[in-house]
């Protein structure tokens, strides 16, 4: 009979400590919430620059490239929030000074939503000079989509410099997931 007595003090010393121990553990760990994920903005670089031909019409100006040179611009979407695209584009450095604005055609593949959003030039800082790269700058553009697969082709402009012409070469072409 001694022997059982012992056990249940042993017994319920474990059970107290067990008990003890685990409040403080316990509460901790449940006072911790999940917060959602932060979504993180990832930006694609179109698959397929644009590529165009641009120069002027007046052929006694000295100002006129000849031949004209082959320009590039590669535009790149931004996802980030769920159903919103933000279209961008850059030039790649070149010596003509003919900058054309830049338009981008999107469909959303999993929905058939679709629509056109323009990247227009923003005007250099005359008062500095401007290096080559810097010359030819676009604003970006927000668009919403929805979330899905979206096929984007950008084109240049409609509407050539006033004192040129300009020639698309090929379109750029891209496609990125949107959340």
């Amino acid at each position: 009979m001694r022997r059982a007595a012992i056990r249940r003090p042993f017994v319920v010393w474990a059970a107290a400590s067990v008990a003890v121990l685990a409040i403080p553990l316990c509460s901790s760990a449940t006072a911790m919430a999940n917060t959602p994920p932060v979504p993180v903005a990832t930006t694609t670089a179109f698959q397929v620059p644009v590529r165009f031909v641009a120069g002027c019409l007046l052929l006694t100006t000295l100002a006129c490239d000849y031949p004209p040179p082959l320009s590039t611009v590669t535009p790149s979407a931004t996802t980030g929030a769920s159903g919103v695209v933000t279209f961008a584009a850059q030039r790649s450095a070149t010596n003509s000074r003919y900058c054309v604005a830049v338009s981008v055609n999107w469909r959303n593949l999993t929905t058939g939503v679709a629509g056109t959003t323009a990247l227009r030039l923003v005007e250099p800082d005359h008062s500095r000079p401007i290096t080559p790269e810097n010359w030819c700058r676009y604003a970006p553009a927000t668009v919403v989509t929805g979330s899905g697969t979206i096929a984007a082709v950008a084109d240049v402009g409609e509407y050539p410099p006033v004192d040129g012409y300009q020639m698309l070469v090929n379109p750029g072409l891209g496609t990125f997931p949107v959340p």
